[in-house]
Parts: structure tokens; sequence; C-alpha cells
């Protein structure tokens, strides 16, 4: 029998709050892939609450200030080469933080390529230059140095062929997927959620508020489509809010529309949140994937998208795509929703097909072939 292949792994997106996209995907690693001949140690610069955590993972912690490439710089090299015995591989999981001089190979998650495309759109913490050089100097460094690279979307290779060609031959895509959890919500929480919100189907989006994600121009396309919030539908905005959504919440008001923050859901309440909808936005300028629409999809809401990278590649002819940034055309695509719904009917049905695509399944398939294809490099890294 085999021995597992040890993988060290990087753990530092669990550990920062509530988990999101890179931490989706991370926990389906750790749960489905021991059972396919790998056994993990994460890695971190602060403990992993044990509820995020698969049982049996052991994680080591190295504590230090500052921010994430300054751990990357100075802690982790010390934390990868006090594993006792060495892993076989190390997994960066979170665009950047791959060593050069390891004594085993490295597989970098390069999710996306975003700050580099839209730098303008990014809130880059003060001096932005500087970290934005700082940035792109660790990308760049990192898919130098790792093995192999995976990223999320055909569009994401697509920005990797265009903006570190050199990288393109150790890139694959590997899409993310629908959680095992996430099953169709029971009518009474459905229900409650449209209780919560005034009664009847609503619009909604949910995600982050930051200025890439377009939610701003959810609203100014509302206020268009129904001036002075006539004939207008609820619409929900669900995340963590900040000062951005309070503008948000400031420009709804003024223009008549009914707006609801219910703030960050649970993920087991997702499945209840969409159910209660009858239309999905998600308008972003740009997507290495695009999570919400795929968990839009599977519950069976229709989905207006931008063409914003790869929501296109995601949702297929499951969505409605608007061009990105243009609040005029997705303006006359929610006021056709509004006055004929089956229009965007049809979304439903194929979303639930194409959603169906998605499984852990055929991540953890990929995700396997990926590891053993970066670990037989051993001797490249050596």
């Amino acid at each position: 029998m085999h021995s597992p292949l040890r993988v060290a792994i990087d753990l530092r997106p669990l550990a920062r709050g509530p988990v999101t996209g890179i931490g989706l995907i991370l926990t389906q690693i750790l749960e489905e892939l021991p059972g396919r001949g790998f056994a993990f140690v994460g890695l971190c610069d602060r403990p992993v609450p044990q509820t995020v955590l698969p049982p049996g993972v052991e994680v080591l912690v190295m504590e230090a200030p500052g921010g994430r490439i300054l751990w990357e710089t100075l802690k982790l090299p010390r934390l990868l080469r006090a594993i006792d015995p060495p892993p076989d591989l190390y997994h960066a999981t979170w665009n950047h933080g791959v060593p050069a001089g390891l004594p085993f190979p490295s597989l970098l998650s390069l999710h996306d390529l975003i700050p580099w495309r839209l730098p303008d759109v990014v809130p880059w913490p003060r001096p932005a230059l500087l970290h934005r050089w700082l940035y792109r100097r660790a990308v760049r460094a990192s898919a130098r140095n790792a093995s192999a690279i995976v990223t999320l979307s055909e569009a994401s290779l697509g920005d990797i062929a265009a903006i570190l060609p050199e990288a393109l031959p150790r890139a694959e895509v590997i899409p993310c997927a629908v959680p095992r959890w996430f099953r169709p919500a029971p009518s009474e929480r459905i229900a409650a959620w449209r209780t919560r919100f005034g009664g009847k189907p609503y619009w909604l989006y949910f995600g982050g508020f930051d200025p890439r994600k377009g939610v701003g121009l959810i609203v100014e396309a509302m206020s268009r489509a129904f001036p002075g919030g006539v004939g207008a539908p609820d619409l929900v905005l669900a995340g963590a809010k900040n000062a951005l959504a309070e503008a948000i919440a400031a420009k709804g008001a003024r223009a008549g529309l009914r707006l609801h923050f219910p703030g960050y859901v649970p993920d087991g309440e997702l499945s209840a949140l969409l159910g209660g909808a009858n239309l999905f936005l998600y308008p972003s300028l740009y997507e290495g994937f695009g999570l919400p629409p795929l968990f839009a999809m599977a519950a069976g809401v229709p989905c207006v998208v931008s063409d914003g990278g790869s929501l296109p590649e995601v949702v297929g002819d499951a969505g409605i795509v608007v061009p990105a940034g243009i609040g005029v055309a997705l303006a006359e695509v929610l006021a056709r929703a509004a006055r004929d719904p089956s229009a965007v009917a049809p979304c439903a049905e194929r979303g639930r097909t194409r959603a169906a695509r998605y499984t852990v399944d055929a991540l953890a398939t990929r995700m396997s072939r990926a590891y053993e294809r970066a670990a037989s490099r051993r001797e490249e890294s050596a």
C-alpha cells in the first residue's frame, strides 16, 4: 500500500473571518483529497478556527506582524523547512507565496490577475503604488518558482498567457464546484426570508461591496428602469456592509428604491435566501470565476451577469449577459424582466443543468492529478 502524498498547504484564507470563495475551495480540498491518497499539514500566520477545518488536519502557526507578502518573505520559508519529515509538495493557495529554492515541488493557485488587470478598482493599502508593485513582484516571482499552476477559468488562463506568458506551459484550469452542503431549502425557510423583505419575491445580489462588483451599477440601472421607484421589485444586497454599502443605501433611498441589507449571510442560509429571489444580479466588472452566479444557478434562480472576465464562461446559455459597466444596458434588461418575467424564466432550468456540471468530484479528481504531476517534479526542484 502506497504512503499518502504529503502536502503542505497555506491555510491563511481560512483564518480571516467568514469563509469566502478561496476558503471554500480550500475546505473542499481538505475534505475530499485525504480519501484519494493525500495527507495535509496546514501553514498559517495565525490560529485557524477548528470549526472550519476537517478533523485531523495539523496546522503549524508562525505569527508575525505585517502584511501577507512580508510573512511570505520572512516566515513562510522557515515554516516550510521546519516540517519534519519534509512534505512531497507545497500548495500556495492565495495567488502568490511560493518561495525560491524549496527542496520540494510547489503548486500555485493563481485564481485571477484582477489586481494586475484592473488596479484602479482594487482597494490597495496605502501607499497604493508601493503595494501594487509588491503584488506584481510577488506574483511574478511565485509563478516563476512554482512547479505547476492552477487557475479557475479559461478567462484567467488567458490573463496568465497575456501577463505571465512564461508560466502558461505549467498552468491548467480547475473550476470551482457547487459544495456538497448546498441543497434546496425547505419552503418555510424561503418564506421566512420573503417575510423579512415584505412578503414577496425579490431581486438579489450577494457578495462583496467593492467598486469592482458593480453593486452601485445595479442601483443606477434600477433607478433608470423604474423612475421614482415606481414598479421596482425590492432589492436585497447581501454581504458584509462597508462605507460603499452605506453610500449605495443612500443613493437607493434618493431614487425611491426599496433596498434591504441583511449583512453577511451564513452558508447554511444561502439556499433559502436564493430560493426567495426571482432574479439574481451580478454585474461585476471582472471575475476570475464567479461563485455567486454558480450558487444562483444551482438554486434555479435566473441570472443577469456582465461579460466581465469569466462570467459568460460560467453561466453559458443559462444567464443573460450584459456589457460590463454599462448601466443603460443593464437597465433595459431589468425593465424587461419586470415587465415580462417569462423572458428570463427559461434560465432557471438551464441554470440547474449547467450548475450540475461543476461537481466536487470533478474538482477533487482534477486537483489530485495536478498534485501528482507537480509532486513528480521533485528532481527539478531539488
